[in-house]
């Protein structure tokens, strides 16, 4: 991927928004953080209390706030924000209970992972897009991938809607409010794909790594072939980890247009990955 040439496309200097991004207040704060942290950790592992944990778990609430607003378009009307507040932070807690200091990796990447887990799960055993909703988006995931054999290339949206017989406009809708479906269905995927091939390894752990190197490397090929706008959108959400709605600011586009491209892309991945497995 060629990152530094898709980050050309958003001119810092033009924007405050995205300079305020860097600012060295803002690397003050977060080593401010991690120094309380740091210490945090120490007082928890010298003693596990209920009360300590509780001062580890009062530090890291951000932190579910943020993957809650990372997963969420703000306007949809499909989720109790408090309800996966709640799950996120059993999340956190099986995070805390389970993290091991001593394996090197930061606790906050490893959070992220069990708090986004948890919220997930808790949107699947709730069944939380409507049926109409659910019908009308695979009807349009079929549309992008029957247009894409067709043509042999991607489908443009109009092209899509032409297709389905749809407004522009009630495509574009439908892809926006299935943004967290897509991210579900994405991450089903993944974990699908890297759990399938290692069941029976006699080491599991050597042909885990070998299976997830091997998806990296798909995923870094089929990410090419989505649009600069949609690379970019992608890189700043997964590897920047910014919201949908700060994303929107950088780039000056709305929150629910980047959800619309967001969701788009991981439907089009998805499609070229599951030919490729």
């Amino acid at each position: 991927m060629q990152a530094n040439k898709r980050f050309q496309v958003i001119d810092l200097d033009d924007n405050p928004m995205a300079q305020s991004l860097t600012e060295t207040n803002a690397d003050k704060t977060l080593q401010s953080n991690r120094t309380k942290a740091d210490r945090l950790w120490q007082i928890y592992e010298k003693n596990r209390s209920t009360e300590n944990r509780n001062d580890l778990l009062m530090h890291y609430i951000d932190l579910v706030k943020r993957v809650v607003n990372r997963l969420l378009v703000s306007s949809s009307p499909y989720h109790d924000f408090d309800d996966l507040i709640s799950c996120g932070v059993i999340g956190l807690m099986d995070a805390l209970e389970r993290f091991d200091s001593s394996r090197g990796a930061r606790f906050e990447s490893y959070a992220q992972i069990r708090i986004k887990g948890e919220i997930i799960d808790y949107m699947r055993r709730q069944d939380w897009l409507p049926v109409n909703q659910r019908t009308r988006l695979r009807q349009v995931q079929a549309g992008y991938d029957t247009l894409a054999q067709r043509l042999g290339r991607e489908p443009g949206d109009q092209e899509v809607a032409d297709h389905l017989n749809m407004e522009l406009a009630s495509l574009q809708q439908i892809m926006g409010e299935a943004h967290l479906s897509n991210i579900i269905s994405f991450d089903d995927l993944l974990a699908d794909t890297t759990s399938r091939k290692h069941v029976e390894a006699v080491d599991a752990e050597i042909e885990q790594a070998h299976e997830n190197e091997e998806m990296k490397q798909l995923l870094i090929r089929e990410l090419q072939d989505l649009s600069e706008r949609e690379q970019l959108i992608l890189n700043l959400y997964y590897m920047d980890e910014l919201t949908l709605k700060e994303i929107g600011t950088v780039i000056g586009l709305t929150e629910s247009r980047i959800s619309q491209i967001h969701s788009k892309a991981l439907m089009q991945l998805k499609i070229r990955l599951m030919k490729q497995l």
